[in-house]
């Protein structure tokens, strides 16, 4: 075997590993999707979770409660993932109520922690 096809074998192989195959080979994003991690997402369903996020993420910012605290949205497939501290149950509970009050969320998983 030639040096040239040893580097591109060895190449694939190492983006393959990586999850950024996609990116070289077969350009993912054209075929109308794309690849975080091992996940392939459909790029329809994309734009709905990001939708989701940011209807969540303003009514964050314009809620009187809420609107101090950082908390992480990761929306996938309807599923949204809330994360991060803030320092009342309330506070908490009221993140949950907001996420779950938003159209297309199909589930809303908790990862506050509630630090006083």
């Amino acid at each position: 075997m030639g040096m040239a096809r040893i580097y591109v074998i060895t190449l694939i192989i190492g983006l393959t590993q990586t999850g950024c195959a996609s990116l070289v080979i077969g350009g993912a994003a054209g075929a109308g999707g794309y690849y975080a991690g091992q996940q392939q997402h459909d790029a329809g369903k994309t734009g709905s979770d990001a939708s989701i996020t940011s209807a969540i993420k303003a009514k964050y910012r314009n809620d009187a409660l809420l609107r101090v605290y950082t908390i992480g949205i990761d929306t996938q497939q309807g599923v949204v993932t809330l994360s991060g501290t803030v320092k009342s149950q309330a506070a908490a509970s009221r993140a949950v109520e907001l996420a779950r009050g938003t159209g297309n969320v199909r589930q809303v998983v908790s990862r506050i922690g509630v630090t006083p």
